[in-house]
């Protein structure tokens, strides 16, 4: 069974040039029948990632896809670009993917497959089923993970669990988490990775969920289960975990180009911080859905989306928001804006452009 996966795998990379040829339009199933988690800009181009190791991505602000060529099948949960050219996506199995052109073609760098073999890229290790929760990211984050490795004298054994988000520092540094405090990096550019899991006190092993950069300075924040919230102030190389407004999940941490600082996760908690993390004040959202992505528009107002099709919009830095629902109610996973006002939108209804956000 593998062998023939592995086989069919490689006929797809085979014939990568002329699928990658193909344009896609908005309405094409590879776009609304599949799961995408997470999407990012490459310079002026979209890229989008999620299940059974699917990237997409557009050069015309989302009228038009075309599918990469990757090397993996598992769900791929979270990509950042450190430029137009080079960047990572990150998912299952520990699973880390490079591009150098823009996210048309990847490498696989780095895996940590629990009991596999060498080579084995776990796509058959996640069953379908598995990812049509109708709120995909409230399950998906308050998981068990308890197939994965045993706790040893230095914390809980990462080996096996998934990585949930990575952050760009440069074309050269880029830091991913994940599940049991699953901490790993790279200092050249991919050519390496390496866990970093100690930096970080962490001993009961909670999942660590997000990690974003703060902008213009040497601050990342990471947000996790129970709680969890956690500041370096020099680009991850030392951890401080800060005191917690919150002992429930976060899905998600985004800061604003002033430095204001947004987490958020499960049933509809919203915290914001305007000192990076020393003091937090809850807005209510009136949901209680998990909320798990957070964008800001280039008019300053923000847009939170969740569970269950949940829309959030707050026109006052974070102060308040308003709260709407996408028609289909369908979950959304990640946001991102257009250059001509629209926003695109990613998640169990797989990948939309929509224009009547505000």
């Amino acid at each position: 069974m593998k062998k023939i996966a592995l086989s069919l795998g490689a006929l797809v990379l085979a014939s990568g040039s002329l699928m990658a040829a193909e344009l896609l339009p908005t309405n094409s199933p590879v776009l609304t029948a599949n799961l995408y988690l997470d999407a990012a800009r490459a310079g002026t181009r979209v890229v989008a990632v999620g299940d059974r190791g699917q990237v997409v991505y557009s050069d015309n602000e989302g009228q038009h896809w075309q599918r990469a060529q990757t090397p993996t099948g598992v769900l791929l949960t979270a990509l950042c670009f450190a430029d137009a050219r080079n960047g990572w996506a990150v998912g299952h199995d520990a699973v880390i993917l490079g591009t150098s052109d823009g996210g048309a073609t990847w490498q696989q760098q780095y895996s940590d497959v629990l009991g596999a073999d060498a080579g084995d890229d776990g796509a058959d290790d996640y069953a379908d089923e598995d990812y049509s929760d109708e709120d995909y990211s409230d399950d998906y984050y308050s998981e068990d993970y308890s197939d994965f490795g045993e706790a040893d004298a230095g914390g809980q054994d990462t080996s096996g669990a998934p990585l949930l988000d990575v952050v760009c520092i440069n074309k050269n540094r880029a830091l991913a988490v994940g599940g049991y405090g699953y901490l790993v990096e790279t200092t050249n550019g991919g050519d390496s990775w390496q866990k970093v899991v100690e930096r970080i006190d962490n001993g009961n092993g909670w999942h660590l969920n997000a990690i974003t950069q703060v902008p213009g300075g040497n601050t990342l924040l990471v947000a996790g289960e129970k709680g969890l919230l956690l500041r370096s102030r020099d680009n991850g190389l030392s951890w401080k975990e800060l005191e917690s407004p919150y002992d429930g999940s976060f899905f998600g941490v985004s800061a604003l180009i002033d430095g204001t600082v947004l987490a958020y996760g499960l049933q509809g908690n919203l915290w914001v911080s305007r000192n990076q993390g020393d003091s937090w004040r809850q807005v209510r959202t009136g949901v209680t859905r998990g909320i798990n992505a957070a964008t800001q528009l280039d008019d300053g107002s923000v847009v939170l989306a969740g569970g269950a099709g949940v829309v959030l919009v707050s026109r006052d830095g974070g102060n308040s928001v308003v709260l709407q629902y996408l028609p289909d109610r369908e979950s959304v996973s990640s946001l991102l804006p257009l250059t001509g006002g629209e926003l695109l939108m990613v998640g169990d209804a797989g990948i939309r452009v929509k224009s009547d956000i505000r």
